[in-house]
């Protein structure tokens, strides 16, 4: 067999169900799928492929996955830092979203989390926030793996200038972007209790459970 790449000669951890690390390790893979991870045998030729990488003196491992992101807010990186929750998103992060927060500045915010995450190592993510849609696209054209929910809060919120549409918008989003990429994979994504009222969390959760049935 004719691999698409083979990456040889670095150390596999594998997070098998036993951990294995697999020292001078070998991996072949066909058409974006693992075909062979192993040892590579001493002096025996390399599979034939059309790329060959080699991965001497590095660690080969799975990629790395963040389950909490709000991927637009790199943006807001630094901005008033070390202050209690509630003030912190009450005089500062609130007033920023509403002001700043719109189609052009979700996307080049989410292209430069991305682009830090693969940086990284970091291939999948969870991300919750407003105007989703626009993150969807920006990670779709990045090819990362994500979970992405459309925010829903009970106050007005950038792209939902009416808290009573929150569920609705968050339909929409996850209707548009169920079948869209199979790397993406939509959902409902609740701000907090202390943003959210009991209603309004009820109402997501039976959203999200008609979705997926």
């Amino acid at each position: 067999m004719r691999y698409d790449i083979v990456i040889h000669s670095g150390t596999i951890v594998t997070v098998n169900t036993d951990f294995e690390i697999i020292a001078d390790g070998l991996i072949c893979i066909k058409d974006h799928r693992l075909c062979r991870v192993t040892t590579q045998p001493d002096l025996a030729p390399l599979p034939p492929a059309e790329k060959s990488v080699d991965a001497t003196g590095t660690i080969i491992l799975p990629g790395l996955v963040n389950a909490h992101t709000h991927l637009p807010m790199t943006l807001f990186r630094g901005l008033a830092d070390d202050l209690p929750l509630q003030q912190w998103l009450q005089e500062y992060i609130f007033p920023a979203e509403a002001r700043h927060i719109n189609t052009e500045s979700v996307q080049l915010g989410t292209y430069l989390a991305c682009a830090e995450m693969i940086l990284s190592g970091t291939t999948t993510c969870c991300d919750g926030y407003f105007l989703e849609g626009d993150v969807a696209t920006a990670v779709k054209n990045c090819g990362i793996r994500a979970v992405l929910g459309h925010g829903v809060i009970d106050f007005p919120a950038p792209g939902i200038p009416d808290p009573a549409q929150n569920i609705a918008a968050a339909v929409r989003f996850a209707e548009k972007w169920l079948d869209a990429s199979p790397l993406i994979r939509p959902s409902i994504f609740c701000h907090s209790p202390y943003t959210c009222s009991a209603k309004t969390l009820q109402a997501a959760k039976k959203a999200a459970d008609e979705k997926r049935n």
